[in-house]
């Protein structure tokens, strides 16, 4: 058998294709992609929801990216020979401005935390790496959202639902667009206490060799420590140290191995 007929490689076919579309994908989109017949493409789907790899929504039946495969990235990235480097990047920081700071990536329709150095605080707010946070009320969901592709944006933008989390939390679509024109405009992007009541933060891009923004970093604490204003003042900091992660990137050729 050849290897471009070969069930690994079509099911890697449709894998990559599911991954690498910015919305679920039907089962007839997904066919034409990788022009292979419909039900070779099913039995290989639903192989792959089997294992967890791929999602199938019962109700609209379109294709995205389960679990399975979010968590072997974000292992992939944790586990990576430059996980400890990351790390001490954003430990230096963290001990530099006395508070909690973390490194998040989209993932599917979540914030993703990859890295987190807590702030040595008895009131502090503990999310372990590989924790998920909604998209329209943390800084850096908004953030990366807001420098997302335009396609990528708008179609996050029908499909989300904006569940209010705290009275701040932005439910309203026509303000959230314009929260995120501010936010490109102006380059950082605030949370105040819109995903937890009594915690604000501040996030900026983190961008690879090419300019594209494939990462925020955020500081965060306890509002009744930390203003906006107070984290506004950190944002040389925060910038020097995007400026070194964009430099650490570009040595070891992304985020993980």
């Amino acid at each position: 058998m050849a290897l471009g007929t070969s069930p690994i490689t079509r099911a890697l076919k449709v894998l990559a294709r599911v991954a690498r579309e910015e919305a679920p994908l039907s089962l007839a989109e997904l066919s034409a992609a990788v022009r292979l017949p419909k039900p070779t493409v099913y039995r290989i789907a639903a192989l792959l929801e089997q294992e967890g790899v791929v999602y199938k929504d019962p109700l609209t039946r379109r294709y995205s990216m389960g679990k399975a495969f979010h968590d072997l990235c974000f292992q992939a990235i944790r586990n990576g020979p430059v996980h400890r480097e990351r790390h001490f990047i954003l430990q230096r920081l963290s001990e530099k401005l006395g508070e909690t700071i973390n490194l998040a990536v989209l993932v599917g329709r979540e914030v993703t935390y990859i890295e987190r150095v807590e702030a040595a605080w008895p009131l502090s707010i503990n999310f372990e790496p590989g924790s998920r946070v909604p998209v329209h009320c943390t800084a850096n969901g908004k953030l990366l959202l807001a420098f997302a592709p335009r396609r990528h944006r708008e179609r996050f933008l029908k499909s989300i639902q904006l569940k209010p989390y705290t009275p701040n939390t932005i439910v309203d679509r026509a303000r959230l667009v314009q929260r995120l024109q501010e936010i490109r405009r102006r380059g950082y992007s605030e949370d105040n206490e819109e995903f937890l009541a009594g915690v604000c933060c501040l996030a900026v891009p983190v961008k690879d060799r090419h300019g594209k923004v494939v990462a925020g970093l955020a500081v965060s604490a306890p509002s009744a420590r930390f203003s906006l204003e107070k984290a506004r003042s950190y944002l040389p900091d925060l910038r020097a140290c995007t400026a070194e992660l964009s430099a650490h990137l570009a040595d070891r050729g992304g985020l993980g191995p």
